[in-house]
Formats: C-alpha cells, structure tokens, sequence
C-alpha cells in the first residue's frame, strides 16, 4: 500500500507539472510523458504484471463503452452547457497545439498508460485495502490531480470518467475494456468530435 500511495502523491506532482509548466512545448508532449512515467512506476510495482492479449469481445465492449459514454458526455454537456462551457473550451485549447494527428496518436498512448496507473494497479490496491469503497476513492484522487488546474468542470469531468472507468473495470474484470473504452472517449472528445 505504501507503494501505491507513493505513486498516487507523484502523480500529483506530474499533473501539476502537466497543466501548468511549458516544457517539453506542448501539453500533449507533457501529458503522454507523465502517464508514461506513471505506467512505468505501476508496472515496476505491480504483482501482476502480465498482460494477455486483448480479445476480439473486450475491444469492441471497451470501443462500445466509450463512444456510449462520449455521447453520456455530448448529453450532459448540453444540458450544463451554460456552467461548463467555460472550463471545456479552456481544456480546447489544447488542441490547436500541435496538428491533430500528433494528439490522436499520443491518446492511445496516454490512455493505455492512465489506466494501467489508475484502474490496473492503484484501483485494484485500493479496493483489495477498502473493498468497494476503493473504486470510490480512486476515483477521487483521480479527479483530485485536476484541481490544480482550477477548471471546476474539468475535475468534475474526471471525477465521472473515473467513476465509470471503475466501476466498468470492477464488473468486467478486464483491462482491456477499460482501455478501449478511455481510447474511443478521448479520441472522440478531443479529436473527431470536440463539444466546443
């Protein structure tokens, strides 16, 4: 557990690094490369290191979750749009960074990695530790590491990203449902059908 809190108070660290530094020349480059060292510090960590090759069932369940939970997205932010509008168009301007090949093609990257720190190994710790109550407070931190960013509709946003990346990973018992499901939203999100 002392691991798993060790990796959660960097992780603090690194996003704060990720939202408000300019190294590296783009958030994009920042980001991909704080979930890579988050992945890294996890897999050096974590008991149950092999991963088997996703199934043909898992990628379209995890690519179904997304893009239904994109559209849950689409949905509610229609309907706050007025309270979230702000915060999402500040996360946009992201994307004009970088051309948008580079950010669809970190997405996979990052969303692989993040889930691998979050779901795969703080998760699975967190709840062996609490029982159910460790989706829960993963899901906290997760959005916690956004509050340095001072976007209200972001951290909440990630709060009920983590939340159902959680409780899908819980009830699925697969990693890579989860990870296709963060890949489909993120690429739908960010890339090929930004709310703002």
């Amino acid at each position: 557990m002392q691991n798993t809190i060790i990796g959660v108070v960097f992780s603090f660290l690194l996003w704060y690094f990720v939202f408000l530094s300019d190294l590296l020349f783009s958030f994009w480059y920042r980001v991909t490369g704080a979930s890579i060292i988050l992945a890294t510090y996890a897999y050096l960590n974590d008991e149950n290191k092999p991963l088997r090759t996703p199934t043909e069932t898992e990628i379209a369940y995890g690519l179904g979750s997304g893009i239904l939970f994109y559209a849950l997205f689409y949905v509610g932010f229609n309907v706050f749009r007025r309270f979230v509008e702000g915060g999402a168009s500040n996360v946009y301007l992201f994307r004009s960074e970088l051309p948008l090949i580079i950010p669809a093609s970190l997405l996979l990257v990052t969303s692989f990695c993040e889930e691998y720190f979050w779901r795969k190994y703080t998760q699975r710790n967190l709840v062996q530790a609490y029982g159910d109550n460790g989706i829960i407070i993963t899901s906290v931190l997760y959005a916690a590491i956004h509050l340095s960013t001072t976007n209200t509709p972001l951290v909440f946003a990630a709060l009920i990203a983590g939340v159902f990346w959680g409780i899908l990973y819980e009830y699925t018992d697969s990693f890579w449902i989860i990870v296709f499901s963060h890949i489909a939203w993120t690429e739908l999100i960010f890339v090929f059908l930004p709310l703002t």
